[in-house]
């Protein structure tokens, strides 16, 4: 009997990621990203019972860790700049990460053949992001930081403020990849529209 191990799964899925985002998810058979991996398609198949489940694997790896640092932001009682600021660098970091554009675009491309494979790209990847920033959003609310409001639109609010075009500028291949200090300019305007439309009026 086989042994299955961690590395063995992630060499699958970085080898269905790559061939995804270079030929489209419906283009890529199994038996394709089990050769790329130097492995069988049973063997694949022991780990992924279908290449919808191993395309669910791949968006959630590929957030994984940014989702969590999200997540675990601190949320200070006195500091509500510093605290918008690190989770919305956090958040822009994430969307604008190259890999993850790529598999942006990749779904695009295919969500009216595959409805399915947008939904599981959603469900696992862009709702998980929304639901770590309503969960600061909220944070900042208890601490009288922010004004009280549905905390689900606040945090779309925000969001959409940190991004402020950038992501569809990466979208559309106007601009590949953008440096630390575009990102930080973009939250330093985001946070402030964002106070001063949610600040406290305690």
């Amino acid at each position: 009997m086989r042994v299955k191990t961690e590395a063995k799964r992630l060499s699958f899925i970085q080898a269905a990621r790559a061939l995804f985002v270079e030929h489209g998810v419906a283009a890529v058979s199994m038996e394709a990203i089990s050769s790329a991996a130097g492995g069988s398609k049973v063997t694949l198949y022991n780990y992924f019972s279908s290449k919808e489940e191993l395309f669910k694997a791949v968006v959630i790896e590929s957030g994984k860790s940014a989702i969590e640092e999200l997540r675990d932001i601190p949320v200070s009682d006195s500091d509500l700049r510093s605290t918008l600021r690190l989770l919305g660098l956090t958040f822009l970091r994430l969307v604008t990460d190259p890999d993850v554009v790529a598999m942006n675009r990749t779904v695009i491309a295919e969500a009216n053949r595959m409805p399915e494979l947008a939904r599981i790209f959603y469900e696992n990847g862009p709702q998980h992001v929304y639901s770590a920033l309503v969960e600061i959003i909220a944070r900042c609310m208890d601490y009288s930081l922010i004004r009280s409001a549905p905390p689900l639109v606040a945090a779309l609010h925000f969001k959409v403020l940190c991004e402020a075009g950038l992501n569809e500028r990466q979208l559309w291949g106007v601009c590949k990849q953008f440096d630390e200090a575009e990102l930080v300019a973009a939250v330093d305007v985001a946070v402030t529209a964002f106070i001063d439309g949610y600040g406290s009026t305690d």
